[in-house]
């Protein structure tokens, strides 16, 4: 007997499959045969090159999913959570068995539901040509916009990658607060270096840059996104600020030199002249 699936994660999950194209039923008799597993802070769901006969659905908790290449540094690819599907992305070698292509790893305690290859090939197997088309089409669809986003990412500078995974972030797991929105999870700042391909040091930098911008507050070791529309009212504030003090006259100070100076200019005229006469 299968361990219940969250009533949260089922509706999430049932909510991705049916925007995949698959029928209600279908996505019913899908979810129904899984195992569930719990996972500790830290540990690993699976490595890259672990075979691939399974897909893993979070239930809760946030697992990152990374790419480890010898030779280059560590990527954060994405960060999974109640709802998201990891493990999908495979690849086949020379015999033509399925691998994985990333590995996993837990951020928090998480829970992930397992799902096998040939239970949802089954499944599939059950589907009308019609469907199976709609949910290739849909596939498609989910694949070109995720080459969109890196393709896009690569282009941005380190600055706009990070308030991007920042923006992401506080859109998919952020908490509402009276300034902004809080960020979660707490992610380190080597992590946040791995999802924009630097280091952790200029992580650093940018991080107090954005601060000092007011796009950023400091929690303790949290941090809060100050919402666009209040951000957008604090440029506005200072640039009324910036003006008003451009549009200031000049302390008194600063034009009496002038002043002297034209009056020692008509002096030394009157005197030459004097000494033509």
């Amino acid at each position: 007997m299968n361990q219940q699936i969250t009533a949260q994660a089922q509706e999430k999950l049932t909510a991705r499959l049916l925007s995949l194209g698959m029928p209600r039923p279908a996505a019913t008799t899908l979810l129904e045969r899984h195992m569930l597993l719990r996972y500790p802070k830290g540990a690993e769901l699976f490595t890259k090159g672990s075979p691939a006969d399974v897909v893993f659905a979070v239930i809760s908790g946030v697992v990152k999913v990374v790419s480890v290449r010898p030779g280059s540094d560590r990527v954060l690819v994405e960060l999974a959570g109640t709802g998201d599907l990891v493990g999908y992305a495979d690849f086949a070698d020379t015999r033509g068995e399925r691998s994985q292509l990333f590995g996993a790893q837990a951020l928090t305690n998480s829970c992930v539901a397992l799902f096998t290859r040939h239970h949802i090939a089954e499944v599939l197997k059950g589907l009308d040509p019609e469907t199976l088309i709609k949910i290739a089409s849909a596939l498609n669809t989910m694949w070109s916009s995720v080459t969109y986003r890196y393709a896009s990412f690569l282009g941005m500078s380190l600055r706009k990658r990070l308030e991007f995974v920042l923006n992401e972030l506080a859109e998919r797991f952020g908490l509402p607060d009276a300034r902004g929105t809080l960020l979660l999870p707490e992610l380190a700042q080597e992590e946040l270096a791995e999802m924009i391909g630097s280091s952790r040091p200029m992580v650093s930098k940018l991080l107090t840059e954005m601060t000092a911008r007011g796009m950023l507050i400091r929690s303790g070791r949290r941090h809060i996104l100050i919402s666009s529309e209040k951000l957008g009212a604090g440029v506005h504030q200072r640039a009324r600020e910036e003006a008003a003090a451009a549009a200031a006259p000049a302390p008194e100070r600063e034009s009496a030199p002038r002043s002297t100076a034209r009056a020692s200019r008509g002096h030394r005229t009157a005197t030459t002249s004097a000494a033509n006469v």
